[in-house]
């Protein structure tokens, strides 16, 4: 008995020293041993808020994933949890508010992300159910093949500061290191040429963007989730809770190119912009449009990362002044 006891230990020390490894390394903080993480999925972004609800809360997609906290803090004078990952569909950031909203006792305002995008009815990503019970089973967790390749990746960029520190470069950033961050400073010709050998009047990740999201765009229809909206607000109204919903900006070539050939623009112009109105003074909340009405100043060659996403250096700062010094009250 002895001896098999010792053969079943053996075989299964490999495993103990790989849930050793997954624990110790799996990025959104899902066991609770770091005291932060830098972790933008979901699953890392509701535990953070389960175990630490806000007053002040974000939701949206990736657009609204990168706001720099300390610039959101000067521009409104709030302490800011931003809920908001990449991908997130209308449905999915409905669940959302409602999770939040029943499980956050001392909610004060939602900022609500929106745009013509996730506004589709052909882009209907569900996976708040399948979050929630991840999050009451560790086991769910431990075998979820994403969050073992997400440890892995976390692993590999920990040993290579460890390489980088034993070599004595003491200036390699951890918390850096583990950021992905969309910028870049644009060289002409490199990267404004295509692989075809086209030379763009922007730079590449610019200027094929609309090529990218038109196959999901082409036969544009409003999503059934957009008539849910007022049953948010009512939620909002009823606890006192300042809702703000926000269309982010979007490059000029986007709607050129993407929603006005498409009819895109119409829909949004002449159905869904004025019935957000129309529920805004009904419900008693606002709307701040970006991507339509008060399109920013922005300079998209240099200030954009692609069609959607702002370059978190060079154009991501501007918006988030200008966005959180509205909901502060500011111009």
């Amino acid at each position: 008995m002895r001896h098999i006891t010792k053969k079943l230990a053996l075989l299964l020390l490999p495993v103990a020293l790989y849930l050793a490894l997954f624990v110790a390394f799996e990025p959104n903080n899902y066991f609770g041993l770091h005291k932060t993480t830098s972790s933008s999925a979901p699953i890392a972004l509701i535990r953070a808020f389960r175990d630490a609800p806000g007053e002040y809360l974000i939701l949206g997609d990736s657009r609204f994933a990168q706001f720099d906290p300390a610039l959101m803090r000067a521009a409104s004078g709030r302490e800011w949890q931003n809920l908001a990952f990449g991908g997130a569909s209308l449905k999915e950031n409905l669940d959302l508010a409602g999770y939040v909203l029943e499980r956050g006792p001392d909610v004060k305002e939602l900022v609500f992300g929106l745009s013509f995008y996730t506004l589709n009815a052909g882009y209907d990503t569900d996976r708040m159910a399948g979050l929630e019970a991840t999050l009451q089973n560790p086991l769910a967790y431990l075998l979820n093949l994403e969050y073992n390749i997400n440890m892995l990746e976390n692993l590999g960029k920990w040993l290579g500061w460890a390489r980088q520190r034993l070599s004595g470069n003491t200036d390699w950033d951890w918390a850096e290191a583990q950021r992905e961050h969309e910028t870049g400073v644009w060289q002409y010709p490199e990267d404004y040429t295509g692989p075809d050998g086209t030379v763009y009047p922007v730079h590449t990740a610019l200027a094929v963007y609309p090529a990218v999201i038109a196959p999901r765009c082409e036969g544009w229809q409003l999503s059934p989730w957009f008539w849910e909206l007022p049953a948010l607000a009512v939620a909002c109204k009823e606890r006192g809770i300042a809702l703000t919903i926000v269309l982010a900006p979007m490059a000029d070539n986007v709607l050129t190119e993407v929603c006005e050939p498409y009819g895109i623009a119409g829909a949004m112009r002449g159905e869904v912009l004025p019935q957000l109105s129309a529920w805004g003074e009904e419900y008693g909340f606002k709307v701040l449009d970006y991507e339509w009405a008060d399109r920013p100043p922005l300079n998209d060659d240099t200030q954009f990362y692609d069609g959607f996403h702002l370059d978190v250096v060079y154009g991501l700062p501007e918006w988030t002044s200008t966005l959180f010094s509205a909901l502060a009250g500011g111009a």
